[in-house]
């Protein structure tokens, strides 16, 4: 045995004995292995977490404010054939100012284009599960948000 083992045994029986308390430290932790496994377990998870909840939010805002204009774009568009391409180029400009590519945003568009009717614009977006900087993205799940607008009753349409 080693003189440490030896001290903490000796210790322990005269503290069982009721010599009174013995200053030696007999305590053999392993601090090193709770450590890692509470840095490895814990920390590392919750700070992902911490560090994609602002990449989740900004797409999410970036997806219902793609809608709107997408959906507002088609309302007041002039020739009402072009309406979805340019709902289109809207979604992907505003896509583009974020620093998104255009893969990541996808827009579907609904609804007539008569006086009074209602036009839906669904925007999808791709949110990431894993951000790594320098290294990219790993595509998790999609968000999906849509908005409606009327167009005017009293437009004069061609």
């Amino acid at each position: 045995m080693t003189p440490v083992n030896v001290e903490c045994e000796q210790a322990q029986d005269r503290t069982a004995v009721g010599q009174g308390s013995v200053a030696v430290r007999c305590e053999q932790g392993s601090v090193a292995v709770e450590l890692s496994l509470g840095i490895g377990l814990l920390v590392l998870p919750m700070a992902l977490l911490v560090l994609l909840l602002p990449t989740w939010l900004e797409r999410q805002s970036v997806a219902r404010v793609a809608a709107q204009e997408a959906a507002r774009s088609v309302v007041v568009a002039a020739d009402p054939q072009q309406a979805p391409a340019i709902a289109r180029t809207v979604a992907n400009r505003i896509a583009a100012n974020h620093g998104l590519p255009t893969r990541a945003i996808t827009v579907r568009m609904s609804g007539g284009m008569r006086r009074g009717d209602v036009v839906t614009a669904t925007v999808s977006i791709e949110m990431p599960a894993t951000s790594f900087p320098g290294l990219g993205e790993v595509a998790g799940f999609s968000y999906t948000t849509a908005h409606r607008e009327v167009v005017d009753p009293y437009r004069s349409l061609p």
